[in-house]
């Protein structure tokens, strides 16, 4: 797509997504590092065509990856001017990066595909247009590793996890969440990085926690009355695959004192990142438990 561009120089949108050095192939291996990735083969020949490029960091990506993270020939990516294309300060990013283009020599035209800006004409007295390049080849460059820029765009809302959840979590044993304890969640998501806290949970009219309070009470004079469960993990979002996240869970008193178990959540994202449905695994028990995870807000 690169090499056929109209005009002089085209210019290259490289779209940074959240997932664009962690998607994996069949065997497991970043797909970027394989010498037949589109990603890598589109830059190569952009880089060959002498176009301007023009990396673009999207929201999840804190920072502009160090070079020895990537391989040839994307970590020549450093070496460029970047710019960032953020859902809270859309409106600046992209008059900032029309700015840019403006700049390059790329017109706008309202008759011009939706794939490209083309010249209009081939007016003998104006300098000659640039082409600028968008697309799986172009503007979502480094996107296609993630699944492209319609995917990003779709999954914007899914892979942002952050808010309030009730977990619903089923009695040791049961199938399903029919009965289930329920637990209220608040979770941080940044990036693929994940943290959850839940608000304190009672204990103290609670059977199963029976022996551990009395052994508490003996440890440390103390009544057990509240546990908070927190954990930290990952979040994925690889394309082609359903969302899901991966937290080493830990239970500690209300002051942070413990942990007093820990264990695992995994859970597969559905419904436009609003549920989350997977299994608890706690160390004292050594079993899972179905969990399901609801939106609040």
């Amino acid at each position: 797509m690169i090499a056929h561009t109209l005009g002089a120089r085209p210019v290259l949108l490289v779209l940074v997504t959240p997932q664009y050095l962690d998607a994996l192939d069949a065997q497991g291996r970043r797909r970027i590092e394989s010498p037949d990735d589109p990603v890598r083969n589109e830059l190569a020949a952009a880089l060959a065509a002498d176009a301007h490029i023009i990396p673009v960091l999207c929201d999840g990506v804190a920072q502009t990856p160090d070079a020895s993270a990537l391989p040839p020939p994307l970590d020549q990516l450093g070496e460029r001017t970047w710019r960032r294309l953020r859902a809270y300060d859309w409106k600046q990013d992209v008059a900032r990066l029309a700015a840019d283009l403006r700049a390059l020599g790329i017109e706008a035209h309202a008759d011009a595909p939706a794939t490209a800006v083309r010249p209009a004409g081939d007016a003998p007295a104006a300098p000659r247009r640039r082409t600028v390049v968008f697309g799986l080849g172009g503007l979502a460059l480094l996107a296609s590793a993630a699944g492209g820029w319609w995917w990003w765009q779709a999954q914007r809302n899914v892979t942002r996890l952050s808010g309030t959840w009730t977990a619903m979590i089923a009695p040791r044993g049961a199938p399903t969440v029919r009965n289930a304890e329920r637990l209220q969640f608040r979770i941080e998501h940044d990036g693929d990085r994940l943290r959850l806290t839940s608000v304190p949970v009672d204990i103290d009219r609670d059977r199963a926690w029976a022996e551990y309070r009395k052994f508490w009470r003996e440890r440390t004079g103390q009544d057990l009355r509240r546990v908070v469960y927190r954990g930290e993990g990952t979040a994925r979002f690889d394309p082609g695959a359903p969302g899901s996240i991966d937290v080493a869970v830990r239970i500690e008193t209300q002051r942070g004192e413990g942990p007093i178990d820990g264990g695992n959540l995994q859970a597969a994202v559905g419904e436009a990142g609003r549920r989350m449905t997977g299994r608890l695994w706690l160390n004292s028990e050594q079993a899972e438990r179905v969990v399901e995870l609801r939106r609040a807000r």
